[in-house]
């Protein structure tokens, strides 16, 4: 068990200081390092005797999780994206590897902490003409908040889209029309399912789905230190060990709208697809697992509380993919967890605990400080 020191990625779609993302995995985008030392995790993991399950070449001089854990802060719209599957990966980075600089793929999973919107997907098709039928109306009555993009708007009404527009969706569009005006990609909310969800809530979406963040938490702290509060945070995010991103629009990166016509699957399916149910495991009290499908992560909450208050609970969530034993203090309440064969990560969001191994090969015991 090591204490890391992580990457921190700025963006300006993040909170103060633009600190938008802290990355806990062996990308070499944003390698996190052992704590007090400039030794990669994924230097440390090949000479490491206890990794040699993960690889039986452990000779090699790096190697690599399946996955990069995240915790992100954000305070406005993401850009439109998709990601690629591996065969598209590969493809991609040999005939760009500046953009698109691995070979792999990343599916996505996001865990919210605070009220998380998001779109994911399109929307059924039965939806389509309704709902462009009445932007053009409210296109007509309403320039204020279409205005120039009336006669564009009808070049992109091949699109799937939901029912009839709710007063939600004209809120989102007129968000991300403050967020990047004079951008078509404010009109994807009439295209994608608008997702809002609610803390413990999960989803996941696989390589060759359309998707973006648009806002969570309303509090503006800077917050991405090593020690984080919950209730500044927005989600936390389990991806494939990629930084291959395809963006369409609502960002002034490269967009690269040739690829993401090659690599989209233009499924139209309601928002519920999209949800991972927590599966409480009957031999873990305490622990739930969101298991998407998806062979390069999942994704453990641990609760351990006693006597204390629902709000306080709901604030103390935290995930973990370990066998280890979790004491909360000052109660000494404890919860075994799982045992895995595999690496994992785990990040505290609110609280302080001791970790203890158990049944493994020491007994070392580190302490995890409460997250400010």
């Amino acid at each position: 068990m090591q204490r890391l020191e992580c990457h921190v990625k700025k963006y300006k779609w993040g909170k103060q200081g633009n600190e938008s993302e802290l990355w806990m995995g062996t990308h070499p985008d944003g390698p996190a390092v052992l704590a007090n030392s400039s030794t990669r995790l994924s230097s440390f993991i090949a000479k490491s005797h206890s990794a040699s399950y993960l690889s039986n070449n452990n000779w090699k001089e790096d190697i690599h999780l399946p996955f990069i854990m995240k915790v992100m802060s954000i305070a406005r719209s993401l850009s439109l994206q998709a990601h690629p599957t591996k065969e598209q990966a590969a493809r991609l980075h040999e005939r760009d590897p500046i953009h698109y600089p691995d070979r792999h793929h990343k599916p996505e999973l996001a865990y919210a902490l605070t009220q998380f919107e998001l779109l994911c997907g399109f929307r059924p098709a039965e939806q389509i003409l309704a709902n462009i039928e009445e932007m053009m109306e409210k296109a007509r009555n309403h320039p204020d908040l279409v205005g120039e993009y009336h006669e564009t708007l009808g070049k992109y009404s091949f699109f799937p889209d939901r029912g009839c527009i709710t007063e939600g969706t004209v809120e989102v569009i007129r968000k991300m029309y403050e967020d990047f005006p004079g951008d078509i990609g404010i009109f994807s909310p009439l295209i994608l399912n608008h997702m809002v969800l609610k803390p413990g809530e999960c989803c996941y979406y696989a390589a060759e789905e359309l998707h973006a963040y648009l806002s969570g938490g309303s509090d503006s702290e800077c917050l991405l230190a090593i020690e984080i509060k919950s209730r500044l945070l927005e989600c936390v995010e389990c991806v494939g060990c990629s930084n291959n991103t395809i963006r369409a629009a609502m960002t002034p990166k490269f967009i690269d709208r040739d690829a993401l016509c090659e690599v989209l699957n233009y499924r139209m399916t309601p928002p519920e697809d999209y949800l991972v149910p927590a599966n409480p495991l009957p031999d873990y009290p305490g622990v739930e697992e969101y298991s998407p499908d998806c062979k390069d992560f999942q994704l453990h909450r641990i609760r351990v509380c006693l006597r204390l208050s629902e709000e306080w609970q709901d604030s103390n969530s935290f995930d973990n993919l370990n066998k280890y034993l979790f004491q909360v203090q000052p109660t000494a309440q404890q919860a075994s967890l799982p045992v895995l064969n595999c690496a994992s990560i785990m990040v505290i969001v609110d609280g302080s605990a001791v970790l203890e191994e158990v049944d493994g090969p020491s007994s070392s015991r580190s302490k995890v400080r409460k997250m400010n």
